[in-house]
């Protein structure tokens, strides 16, 4: 290989090293300017620790769907306790219309 074939591979080889360092280098800064980003989303300054705060708010939440399952329970009752006085009355009514006609 003469040294003017073996100058140009190296020039070559160092151009595309350059291109491949700057993609990599663009590529390092938007992950470091994204898990930034990321960081401050998720750091708050409470005093409370986010796991904790999320953790209390899903409890929370439970509670309200057991005030809600409880409450639609109730409600079921009522519908229920509404449905057998609607027959009893249905029933009356019945009777009442039946003893009226001729």
């Amino acid at each position: 290989m003469s040294e003017s074939i073996a100058l140009a591979l190296i020039a070559g080889t160092q151009a595309i090293l350059v291109a491949v360092i700057g993609v990599l280098g663009v590529r390092i800064g938007k992950v470091r300017r994204d898990t930034t980003a990321t960081r401050e989303q998720v750091v708050n300054h409470h005093e409370t620790n986010f796991r904790e705060e999320n953790d209390s708010r899903h409890d929370e939440t439970r509670g309200w769907f057991r005030d809600l399952r409880r409450d639609v329970g109730g409600i079921r009752e009522d519908i229920r306790g509404l449905r057998a006085d609607h027959r009893a009355l249905s029933r009356r009514v019945d009777t009442i219309q039946q003893k009226g006609t001729p």
